[in-house]
């Protein structure tokens, strides 16, 4: 990366006024350019031709690196749930976008922050995430009718914000040893009372012989991703999963106009370490099938990591929290693919309606086979026995 800088001076800062009537451009998803949405002014964002880098990891951790936003922002803070977001500097006043709440308060801005190296511009605009945020809430029978007033205001709900991630690249060259299990069958007699008289019988029976085994597995890891919020409910996050990471393009602060982007809290040494655990999982898997026979225990893999590269990147993504009965639920859209997941309340009277429904169906069922079965007994032959 770039050496280390202070927080953005004002040469380094943009702003993005239109060039028709002074208000300040925002990007649009369904333009991809910035447009004034005072008088529809509309500036495209220049392409650049600056290659998205990879950095070398053990650089990064011996000195993250301080760029700042390159734009000029404010930031904020939520004693809610502690989530730092960073604006537009013209932003005096927020609520938090991952639970809803108003206690926010202004940070001076950050001096620590690594800019990102790359993004994925949203494609998703609001129009459509409200919608799929309001099909989603609306649907489902066991959902409370509450839900379709909250869905009603689901514009005031939704916020649309970049949220931070890691991506590691590394070549991995791992050794395993392991106890390989080859099944072979051996006939066992044994011998059981029938009508009071012992009897012999035989009878397979599956054993394993156990044999060392041991190899090599080489693996190139491509952009595992990490995601650097704690902010979010993480199991939704992963949902909404995958991200294409080749759209990315080169970080510009044109593609944050108007949008709210998170800083990072879960700084790149951590990050890595979890990268790690996921490159080690499927590099276990892998090995495991390369232990011959039928089954194995005792695997053990030793890996070595070289090439190791990182890269900071920003993906786009709709947020909803919403109360209910005393309760936050959260929502997501991926402002890339349009996956929607979240959290919804059961409304138990329509779930106890629906047993007792259940139940009255079971009942009547029950009670029709058993009056065809009296019927059967004789009475139906009665009935339909030739007239004479």
């Amino acid at each position: 990366m770039p050496s280390a800088s202070a927080s953005p001076t004002p040469q380094q800062t943009h702003k993005f006024p239109c060039s028709q009537c002074g208000a300040e451009l925002d990007f649009d998803p369904t333009q991809n350019a910035l447009v004034c949405k005072y008088c529809g002014n509309v500036v495209s964002i220049p392409t650049t031709k600056a290659e998205i880098k990879e950095y070398r990891l053990d650089e990064g951790l011996l000195a993250e690196r301080t760029e700042g936003w390159g734009a000029e922002t404010r930031s904020y803070k939520c004693k809610s749930c502690m989530a730092t977001v960073t604006v537009e500097a013209n932003v005096v006043s927020t609520e938090c976008p991952f639970c809803g709440s108003n206690q926010v308060f202004a940070l001076e801005e950050s001096s620590k922050v690594i800019r990102p190296e790359s993004l994925i511009p949203f494609k998703v605009d609001q129009e459509t995430a409200i919608a799929k945020f309001r099909k989603w809430l609306g649907s489902g029978w066991f959902r409370p009718n509450a839900l379709k007033q909250i869905a009603r205001g689901a514009q005031a709900q939704l916020h649309g914000i970049y949220l931070p991630f890691w991506t590691f690249d590394a070549l991995t060259s791992s050794w395993w040893e392991a106890e390989a299990g080859y099944y072979y069958y051996e006939t066992e007699r044994y011998t059981v009372v029938e009508d009071g008289k012992q009897v012999t019988k035989t009878r397979r029976v599956r054993k394993t012989r156990w044999e060392p085994a041991s190899g090599t597995h080489q693996q190139f890891f491509d952009d595992v991703l990490v995601y650097a919020t704690k902010s979010v409910n993480q199991k939704i996050l992963q949902k909404i999963y995958p991200f294409d990471t080749k759209a990315l393009i080169p970080y510009q602060p044109a593609y944050l106009s108007g949008w709210a982007a998170e800083e990072y809290q879960i700084p790149l040494k951590e990050g890595w370490i979890q990268a790690q655990q996921i490159m080690s999982d499927e590099i276990r898997t892998a090995c495991a099938q390369k232990v011959p026979g039928d089954t194995f225990r005792n695997l053990s893999v030793d890996t070595a990591y070289a090439n190791i590269t990182y890269k900071h990147v920003l993906f786009p993504v709709w947020i909803a929290s919403y109360r209910y009965g005393g309760k936050v639920y959260h929502f997501m859209v991926n402002g890339q693919t349009g996956e929607v997941q979240g959290e919804a309340p059961i409304s138990w009277i329509k779930v106890l309606i629906a047993i007792v429904i259940a139940l009255i169906i079971i009942a009547c069922i029950v009670g029709g086979l058993s009056l065809l079965s009296s019927l059967g007994g004789g009475g139906t032959s009665a009935l339909f026995s030739p007239l004479v």
